[in-house]
């Protein structure tokens, strides 16, 4: 079980990066200038440092992908667009849950 907790949660972290770069290749359509790529980019650099802190040191990791989910289900998710606002914030809220199943078992060691 706890191999389990530790792999899924370092999986779902490498599908969130890969997420946000697949947003970087937008960037080759005409209506986009090359600040949304940089903004896209840096979106993406960030949750990247944040999965390899997560690695490190999964109490702080937790954290992040935990506020990173509620953000998005807070902030940004539309009420017309409910269940895509708990698909896109839900597995980082996961990924973050799953860090934080992780953190705790290694102190109670």
């Amino acid at each position: 079980m706890n191999k389990i907790i530790y792999y899924s949660s370092r999986i779902l972290s490498i599908v969130i990066v890969g997420f946000f770069a697949l947003f970087i290749l937008e960037g080759f359509s005409p209506e986009f200038t090359w600040q949304d790529s940089l903004s896209h980019l840096v979106i993406t650099l960030v949750v990247l440092g944040a999965t390899i802190v997560a690695w490190k040191k999964p109490v702080i990791g937790c954290w992040f992908f935990i506020i990173l989910g509620l953000y998005y289900l807070i902030f940004i998710s539309a009420p017309q667009q409910y269940w895509q606002g708990i698909l896109i914030g839900g597995i980082p809220l996961l990924t973050g849950i799953l860090f934080l199943i992780e953190a705790t078992k290694k102190t109670a060691k």
